[in-house]
C-alpha cells in the first residue's frame, strides 16, 4: 500500500578510477512498507569489490529477512554485514566502509560504519549530511577544516570504524521526507574530491536527476588525472511520498492520548492504591511482629494466658496479608505458638496439682515444638529447667509415698530419713504449702519416734515389774501358796492389759484358771491324803509301831503346813510329842545296846545324806534357777490344756526337788500330778460322756 501510493526512483553511478579496479558496491530493494539501499566500499585492495559486495549482500538480506526502521533493526542489519565479512577473512583481512539506508516511504533513517556519506537536498539545499568515522570528521568538528571544500590526502581515507574491524555503527533519527526530495549516497571518492559547495552548485541548476549525477561525474573526473580513485553514486529521487490520513492520524493520535491519559490515570490511582495498600501491608507485619514479639515475651516467663492472647491478635492481623503464601505461613505459625501456649498450661495445671508424669510429658511436647523456632530459645531454657523441677517433683512424691509406707509399717526412723530428704529437696522445688505437709509429717514421724521411745522406756520397766511378779508366782506355786500365785498373776495380767499385750493377757488368764482349778485339786487330794495318813497313822499306834507312826503323823502335821491350818498342825503336834515320850520312855526300860564298830560312810550314802540334808542358800538359789524354766513350761502347757506335758514337767521338778533334798517341794509337785490327773480324767470323763449322748 505504501509502495503503490508513492514514488523512489533510484539512480546510480560506479566509477573504477585510474586503478582499473572498482572497490564499491550498491544495492538496494523495494518492498510494500519498507525501502532500504545500500552503498560499500572496500579496503583491502585487489579484493574490495569483494568485500563492499558481501557488506551489501549480507546487510540487505538481514533486512529482507526482518523488515524494519528502529535504530536496533538496522544496527543489527549492519552487525550481520561485520560478522559475514569476519567470517570470509581466511586469506586476507577483509575490509569495508557502508551505509544502509531505510525510509517507510514517508521518513527515512540511516545507519553507517566508515566513510561512506549520505546528502539529504531539498529546495536548493542540503537539509541533512551524514557523519564518517574518519579522522578529517574529527579535524572537522574541530574547525580544522574550511567549508570551501576537500583537498585530497586530509585524512578522509583514515579511518575510526569499519566493517571487519572496529565495528562501531552510527544510527541516525526519522527525518520526515517531502515531494521533490533528493538522497544522495556517496563514496569517499566523491566527497573526497567534490566539496559541499559544488553539490549545491550542481543541483541548484539540475533538470534531471540523470544531468545532476552526470554534473557529478564531471567534477568528480576533473583536476589531474593521476590520482581518481574509484568511486559510487547512488541518488534516490523521491517525487511523490505517502500521504498519511492526518485527520485518521490526528484522531489516532487524540485517542491515543486519551487513552495514554486515561492509562496514566489508572496507573496513578493503581500506583497510590498499591502504594498504600503495601503501607497497609508494613503496618499489619510490623503490629504483626509487635504481637508475637510481646507473646513470645510472655512465653518466656510462662504467662501462657497472656502470651495465647497475644497471638491471636497476631492470627487476627495475618489474615489482613495479600499473599496467600505469606498468609497461610503466618497463621500456620501463629496456631503453632498458641498450640505451645496451651500444652505449657496444661503443663502447669498438672504440676500445679502435683501430677508431675503428666506434666512432665507435656513440657516435653512443648520443648519438640519451641525448638522449631529460634525466638523462642529462652523458652526452651525455662522448659528445661521446668522439666527437671517435675523430675525432682517426682523423686520427692516417691519420696514422700515410701514414707507413708514405711510409717505404716512401724518403720519410723527410716520414714522420718525419707521425709527429711523430701523435705530438703521441696526447698529447691519451692511448693511451701507442701514443704509445710512434708514438715508436718516429719514432725509426727519424730512425735511418734519420740512417743515409742518413751512407751519402750515404759515398757521395759513393765517388763521388769512383770518379771519380778513372775519371779514371785513362781515361788509362792513352789511354796505352795496358790492364793499369792493367783494374786501375783492377776497384777501380771492387768499389766498386760495396760500394755496392750492382748495375746499375753489371754496366756495369763489361762495361766490364772488353771491354777484356780489346781489349787483346788490339790486342795481335795492334799485333804485325803491327810485323812488316809492319820488313819493309818492310827493303825501304827494300835499295832505298837510307833515308829511308824511318828513317820505318818509327821507327814501329816507337814501337809497341814502346807495347806496353812496351823490349828490342825498343831493338834497332830501335840499327837507327834506325846508319842516322842512314850517312845522315849520305852527305850529307857531296855538294856543297854552292845556298841557296835563305826561305820564309814561310802560316797554313795555321803551322797543320800547330802541329798537328804536341809538346803542351804545356795542350793536354794541353784534349785530355783533350774526349776523356774521348767514351771513356767508346765503352767503354759496347763493353759493350754495339755496335762500330759504338764505332769511330765511337775514330776521333772519333783525329781530335782528330791535331788536337792526338798521333800516338801517335792510333795507339793505330787501332790500338783495328782490334781492334773484328776482334771484330764474328769475332762475325759465329760468328752466321753458328751459323745455318748451324741
Amino acid at each position: 500500500m505504501r509502495k503503490l501510493n508513492s514514488q523512489f526512483v533510484t539512480t546510480f553511478v560506479s566509477e573504477a578510477g585510474l586503478g582499473g579496479q572498482n572497490g564499491t558496491y550498491y544495492g538496494f530493494v523495494e518492498m510494500d512498507r519498507y525501502y532500504c539501499m545500500a552503498v560499500a566500499e572496500g579496503y583491502d585492495g585487489d579484493g574490495g569489490q569483494e568485500s563492499a559486495k558481501l557488506a551489501v549482500d549480507a546487510a540487505i538480506e538481514a533486512f529482507v529477512q526482518k523488515p524494519g526502521m528502529s535504530a536496533g533493526r538496522i544496527r543489527a542489519c549492519i552487525k550481520k554485514a561485520h560478522k559475514c565479512l569476519t567470517r570470509q577473512s581466511i586469506r586476507i583481512r577483509l575490509k569495508a566502509g557502508i551505509l544502509l539506508l531505510v525510509s517507510d516511504y514517508t521518513r527515512f533513517r540511516y545507519g553507517v560504519c566508515g566513510n561512506v556519506m549520505l546528502f539529504a537536498l531539498r529546495d536548493a539545499g542540503i537539509y541533512h549530511q551524514s557523519i564518517t568515522h574518519t579522522v578529517y570528521q574529527t579535524m572537522q568538528a574541530e574547525g580544522q577544516v574550511t567549508e570551501k571544500g576537500v583537498e585530497p590526502g586530509q585524512e578522509t581515507g583514515n579511518l575510526y570504524h569499519y566493517l571487519g574491524g572496529k565495528a562501531g555503527i552510527t544510527v541516525s533519527g526519522k527525518i520526515r521526507l517531502a515531494d521533490g526530495d533528493l538522497l544522495l549516497a556517496a563514496t569517499e571518492g566523491l566527497w573526497g574530491r567534490v566539496n559541499r559547495v559544488e553539490i549545491l552548485d550542481a543541483y541548484e541548476s539540475i533538470q534531471s536527476v540523470d544531468e545532476f549525477m552526470g554534473d557529478l561525474q564531471e567534477l568528480y573526473l576533473r583536476g589531474s588525472v593521476d590520482s581518481i580513485p574509484c568511486c559510487c553514486i547512488a541518488a534516490v529521487d523521491i517525487k511523490k511520498t505517502y500521504k498519511e490520513n492526518k485527520a485518521l492520524k490526528k484522531k489516532i493520535l487524540i485517542w491515543a492520548l486519551v487513552i495514554l491519559l486515561i492509562v496514566a490515570i489508572v496507573t496513578t490511582i493503581a500506583v497510590i492504591w498499591w502504594r498504600i495498600r503495601q503501607r497497609r501491608q508494613r503496618e499489619v507485619r510490623s503490629t504483626m511482629a509487635v504481637y508475637e514479639d510481646t507473646g513470645d515475651t510472655y512465653m518466656a516467663d510462662l504467662n501462657c494466658l497472656l502470651a495465647r492472647q497475644e497471638y491471636e491478635k497476631a492470627a487476627e492481623e495475618s489474615k489482613k496479608l495479600d499473599q496467600n503464601a505469606e498468609r497461610l505461613e503466618k497463621e500456620q505459625l501463629f496456631s503453632e505458638k498458641i498450640n505451645i501456649s496451651t500444652i505449657l498450661e496444661n503443663a502447669a495445671v498438672a504440676y500445679e496439682a502435683r501430677d508431675y508424669t503428666t506434666a512432665r510429658a507435656e513440657y516435653k511436647k512443648a520443648l519438640e515444638l519451641a525448638k522449631k523456632y529460634e525466638e523462642l530459645a529462652p523458652l526452651i531454657t525455662v522448659i528445661g529447667q521446668k522439666q527437671k523441677l517435675t523430675g525432682t517433683g517426682m523423686e520427692i512424691d516417691n519420696l514422700l509415698q515410701s514414707g507413708a509406707m514405711k510409717e505404716a509399717e512401724g518403720d519410723l526412723a527410716t520414714a522420718g530419713a525419707l521425709y527429711a530428704k523430701a523435705e530438703a529437696m521441696l526447698r529447691i522445688v519451692d511448693d511451701p504449702e507442701w514443704l509445710r505437709e512434708v514438715q508436718l509429717a516429719l514432725l509426727r514421724v519424730q512425735g511418734q519416734e519420740a512417743q515409742e521411745a518413751k512407751d519402750e522406756r515404759a515398757r521395759a520397766r513393765d517388763e521388769v515389774i512383770i518379771d519380778a511378779d513372775k519371779q514371785a508366782a513362781l515361788d509362792a506355786i513352789l511354796a505352795g501358796d496358790f492364793e499369792a500365785a493367783l494374786e501375783a498373776y492377776t497384777k501380771i495380767r492387768d499389766s498386760y492389759i495396760e500394755m496392750e499385750e492382748n495375746e499375753k493377757a489371754e496366756e495369763t488368764t489361762q495361766i490364772i484358771l488353771s491354777l484356780q482349778k489346781q489349787a483346788r485339786a490339790s486342795g481335795e487330794l492334799s485333804q485325803e491324803s491327810i485323812d488316809a495318813d492319820e488313819a493309818a497313822a492310827f493303825e501304827a499306834v494300835l499295832a505298837g509301831d510307833t515308829e511308824a507312826a511318828l513317820e505318818l503323823y509327821t507327814k501329816v502335821q507337814e501337809a497341814y503346813l502346807a495347806l496353812e491350818d496351823e490349828e490342825s498342825a498343831e493338834e497332830i503336834g501335840n499327837i507327834i510329842a506325846s508319842l516322842s515320850q512314850e517312845d522315849q520312855a520305852e527305850e529307857e526300860a531296855l538294856p543297854e545296846p552292845v556298841p557296835e564298830e563305826p561305820v564309814i560312810p561310802t560316797e554313795e550314802t555321803q551322797e543320800v545324806q547330802e541329798a537328804g540334808s536341809p538346803l542351804d542358800q545356795i542350793g536354794r538359789v541353784a534349785l530355783e534357777q533350774a526349776m523356774t524354766p521348767i514351771l513356767e513350761a508346765a503352767l503354759r502347757d496347763t493353759a493350754n490344756r495339755d496335762f500330759a506335758a504338764a505332769m511330765e514337767s511337775y514330776g521333772k521338778i519333783a525329781a530335782l526337788c528330791r535331788e536337792y533334798g526338798d521333800n516338801k517341794t517335792a510333795a507339793q509337785m505330787d501332790a500338783m500330778v495328782a490334781g492334773l490327773e484328776k482334771l484330764q480324767a474328769g475332762e475325759q470323763a465329760a468328752e466321753s460322756g458328751g459323745n455318748a449322748d451324741g
